[in-house]
């Protein structure tokens, strides 16, 4: 029985940490923010590093595009 319950803990904590990673991983990315006739006026990067920043100004048209942007 104690072999079971160890196993068990073993198998919840590979999946709580597997979950963990997945919500991080979700937040990594840019939110461009566009005025009323779609001109780009804003973005706010978040996760990715150095290149984490904001500029310009937010509105509530916005797009959100996941992950980070390779450095070139």
């Amino acid at each position: 029985m104690s072999r079971t319950r160890i196993a068990v803990a073993a198998a919840m904590f590979a999946i709580a940490a597997g979950l963990s990673f997945s919500a991080a991983a979700n937040w990594q990315g840019t939110w461009h923010y566009y005025s009323d006739e779609g001109a780009l006026v804003g973005a706010w990067t978040a996760g990715c590093g150095a290149a984490d920043g904001r500029w310009g100004i937010e509105t509530d048209n916005k797009w959100f595009t996941q992950g980070c942007r390779p450095d070139s």
